[in-house]
């Protein structure tokens, strides 16, 4: 395109004489305020997008930070295991006890417990993966 304003500049120039000189140079100052523009919106876009992932990176460090003083105190880091451990070695138990035959006649749970027992397992074991898959589309949403 410009090469074609420049023909028609010049065509114009042997027939008018200084006036393709102003068409031209007003042109080139067009076309450089134009791209001072791009290059300023550019610039803008990304000091933003910096100022988001700073945000971003300041966010997740409070959030780990707040987890380590969690896991650092005993009572909440056992809080999960305190729960799941006790049914894993249950099921453990009933498919020794039935793999192997032995005498140790390992009782079933209580009625609701037996339903709990899957969802407290699950819950301990899945939670954390299913978790990071979401996180992981919301972040590919995000564009992150």
């Amino acid at each position: 395109m410009s090469l074609l304003i420049s023909v028609g500049a010049r065509l114009l120039g042997f027939l008018g004489g200084g006036f393709a000189g102003k068409v031209l140079d007003h042109l080139n100052r067009r076309g450089d305020r134009d791209a001072q523009i791009t290059v300023e919106e550019i610039r803008a876009h990304m000091q933003a997008r910096k100022a988001t992932l700073v945000a971003e990176a300041h966010a997740r460090q409070a959030a780990r930070d707040i987890v380590m003083a969690e896991q650092g105190w005993w009572v909440t880091a056992m809080i999960r295991p305190a729960f799941a451990w006790p049914i894993v070695i249950w099921s453990g138990a009933i498919v020794a006890d039935s793999l192997f035959h032995f005498n140790w006649d390992v009782a079933a749970l209580p009625s609701p417990l037996n339903d709990w027992a899957g969802w407290i397992v699950g819950a301990y074991f899945l939670t954390r993966p299913l978790e990071k898959i979401a996180r992981g589309f919301v972040h590919k949403k995000r564009g992150l």
